[in-house]
């Protein structure tokens, strides 16, 4: 027996380590597996017994570059702290860890718990000194080992790659032909919806639109997996997000080979690596960029225009003053307006309830130095209603070409959709016709069989059955083809542009759009004498320059209640109450100074603010008896009916004669017509109605 092995190492157990990098290596490398294994019968050979010996297999398959996931390492480590292992056992150094950092920790623990290590080249005592220098040399060994494998490995495919002929998993749309040459997918339904998603992303502009299109209309989007046991195998589903984006991020549809888009990056958290991020580097560190290495979907400046479009359209470029995508709010100019005074964009900002109101602020210094405060804010409306009666007044004759390209647009999106669905049918067709063909040829003797393929025939037969239908919903629903009644409308809308603009079923963002297409800039700059007002310059993308000049109120203008409003209260205060007032207010989607809807005790505030009088509620003009409305007072009622004022009100209370208050404690006044009279003349038997 070895004179390193001591009774109290025998006396404690012997842990044998197993550890292999990958998978594939367990499943593969068999021997080194086995090897492993019989280190066992070593340790008994030792003088172990074989009760003290124990194995520990559970980080096979893992990596040794960290002790993430390796539960196994952990419990050796965690067994040799606490002095109840007398050697550990291992083919190799590398086994146990191709950390530096990992290895000479477990040294260190088994130099403070006299722990031997033992591997096949032989037994070392951590304590002694020429055995600690070898057992660091074997560590860094197996650290240099790994890096001069992964140097030779990364040159080997760089260099592969920059003659572009490393091959990695093809992206949807794509193949790899015999000879090892990416060619686009044999199957037309395939590169039918990867053109459609450029397409859409063409005119929508966002991903989001673009996913959510494919949705709506019910097309569903493909993706060739090539993960063992699915090697090409094509499985179509639903658009989501991120395929719709991934899809737009890739350079390869411009046909261009490229190599190194990507690097890994190790994610440390409480001093242990945790995971591997991966993070995408700039167009300019790519290692390999080759143009015109294969068939193409898009142009390399398509694609370059599509990934500014998204960097654009992210939540952090907006935060930045980038221009984004039309969105929902009512700021009409949102990411077209620059500040006048220091250069930077303007960013809409929200106030009121639901964000009724809205206001431009130039507050990127404060981003982008650190400067307290805002350089200068604007409300929106009087901006946005200037810029709105200039660009309407902008349109002329011009706009027949306009109706004839949004025609033709529409006509192109109808035949693209159609062409999806009839590569559906063909697809779902052909899926049926083999099933029916399998079936066919079965022997009718083989009942098994034959009703394992008649069912799945009629399986395909109803699936195809409702696709038709789906198809023949979406042609009448989605409109597939324009019909002539159709294409008139279109022509006689489109010479009628702010009847579009005005239209209540032209959304906030659809505006936005139509402003996008013909406006490129608007600069805002403050003016403050002789006249409180803000200059706005218009730079079209034609390249010519308008001026206009619009009032900015002051806070107390802001506050303030419209002349429309107060205009609109006078004319609807005769013969209404106040409650009856806001709602009229309501309906017509006026909000009152802080942006809420207008209330009765709002309304009669106003009023009595602007001294609108309500003549129905004076005491001296009920005494009059008959309102110029020809409204009756109670006691003018009464008498022309020859009853007391309590029958009246009795009336009143049970619902038979209509009345109304115009503000309260005010006078009643009731609502007498000839089926009124006619129901009183059958109540009343003692007095008769008087005749007029």
């Amino acid at each position: 027996m070895n004179t390193k092995i001591r009774k109290t190492h025998l006396e404690r157990s012997a842990v044998v380590y197993l550890r292999q990098s990958t998978p594939i290596q367990v499943e593969f490398n068999r021997e080194s597996t086995e090897r492993q294994y019989a280190l066992a019968d070593r340790a008994s050979a030792l003088g172990w017994d074989k009760s003290r010996i124990k194995v520990l297999d559970g980080d096979l398959g893992k990596s040794g570059q960290t002790t993430a996931g390796r539960e196994d390492f952990h419990q050796l480590m965690a067994a040799v702290g606490l002095g109840e292992v007398g050697a550990v056992f291992a083919l190799e150094a590398s086994r146990f860890s191709r950390s530096q950092a990992d290895w000479h920790k477990l040294l260190d623990i088994c130099a403070l718990t006299d722990t031997l290590v033992v591997d096949l080249d032989g037994i070392y005592d951590p304590n002694d000194f020429n055995d600690r220098v070898i057992l660091g040399f074997k560590g860094t060994w197996s650290h240099t080992e790994l890096h001069g494998m992964r140097l030779r490995l990364q040159g080997a495919k760089l260099n592969k790659a920059k003659k572009g002929e490393l091959r990695c998993s093809p992206p949807t749309g794509y193949i790899y032909d015999p000879e090892g040459n990416l060619v686009l997918d044999p199957d037309e339904g395939v590169i039918a919806a990867i053109q459609l998603a450029f397409q859409k992303f063409r005119e929508l502009g966002t991903a989001f639109k673009v996913m959510r299109y494919f949705c709506v209309n019910q097309i569903p989007f493909p993706r060739r997996r090539w993960r063992p046991g699915h090697i090409g195998t094509l499985h179509w589903g639903s658009a989501n997000l991120s395929r719709i984006t991934a899809l737009l991020h890739n350079p390869t549809y411009t046909g261009t080979y490229v190599y190194g888009r990507r690097r890994s990056l190790n994610v440390i958290e409480s001093g242990q690596i945790k995971k591997v991020k991966i993070q995408l580097l700039p167009q300019d560190e790519w290692k390999v960029v080759i143009h015109n290495a294969h068939e193409a979907y898009i142009s390399w400046e398509e694609y370059l225009s599509n990934c500014e479009r998204l960097k654009h359209n992210s939540p952090i470029s907006l935060s930045n003053g980038s221009l984004g995508t039309p969105r929902e709010g009512k700021a009409l100019l949102q990411g077209l307006v620059i500040c006048g005074k220091c250069g930077r964009r303007m960013s809409p900002r929200y106030h009121g309830t639901g964000g009724c109101r809205a206001a431009y602020e130039c507050s990127q210094a404060r981003k982008l130095d650190g400067s307290m405060g805002v350089c200068w804010t604007v409300a929106a409306a009087a901006i946005d209603t200037a810029v709105e009666v200039h660009v309407l007044e902008a349109f002329s004759s011009e706009q027949i070409d306009i109706s004839l390209a949004v025609l033709s647009e529409l006509e192109n999106q109808a035949a693209e959709t159609d062409k999806t669905w009839q590569l559906r049918l063909e697809r779902a067709r052909y899926e049926a016709d083999r099933a029916f063909r399998q079936y066919d040829a079965t022997e009718p003797e083989n009942r098994l069989v034959a009703r394992t393929l008649e069912r799945r025939w009629n399986e395909k037969l109803q699936q195809l059955a409702e696709l038709e239908e789906a198809y023949q919903t979406a042609h009448f629903v989605e409109r597939l083809e324009l019909t002539q009644a159709q294409r008139q409308q279109i022509l006689q809308l489109a010479n009628d542009i702010p009847t579009i603009w005005h239209a209540n079923s032209t959304t906030n963002q659809e505006r936005k759009e139509i402003l996008g297409l013909l406006v490129k800039q608007i600069a805002l700059t403050p003016i403050d004498t002789p006249k409180r007002s803000t200059r706005i310059r218009i730079l079209w993308h034609t390249g010519a320059i308008s001026e206009l000049i619009a009032t900015r109120p002051t806070n107390a203008d802001k506050y303030r209640t419209p002349k429309e409003v107060i205009e609109l209260i006078e004319e609807l205060a005769p013969g209404r109450t106040d409650t009856e007032i806001a709602q009229e207010l309501n309906r017509r989607g006026l909000l009152n100074t802080i942006g809420r809807a207008f209330t009765k005790k709002g309304v009669a505030w106003l009023r009595w603010k602007y001294g609108i009088d309500k003549p129905l509620s004076d005491p001296i003009i009920a005494k009059s008896g008959v309102s110029q409305s020809g409204y009756y007072s109670t006691s003018a009622l009464a008498e022309k009916l020859g009853v007391g004022i309590h029958t009246i009100y009795y009336w009143r209370d049970k619902g038979i004669i209509q009345a109304f208050q115009e503000t309260d404690r005010s006078p009643w006044w009731y609502i007498v017509t000839p089926e009124v009279l006619e129901t009183l003349r059958k109540k009343i038997h003692r007095v008769p109605v008087k005749s007029e």
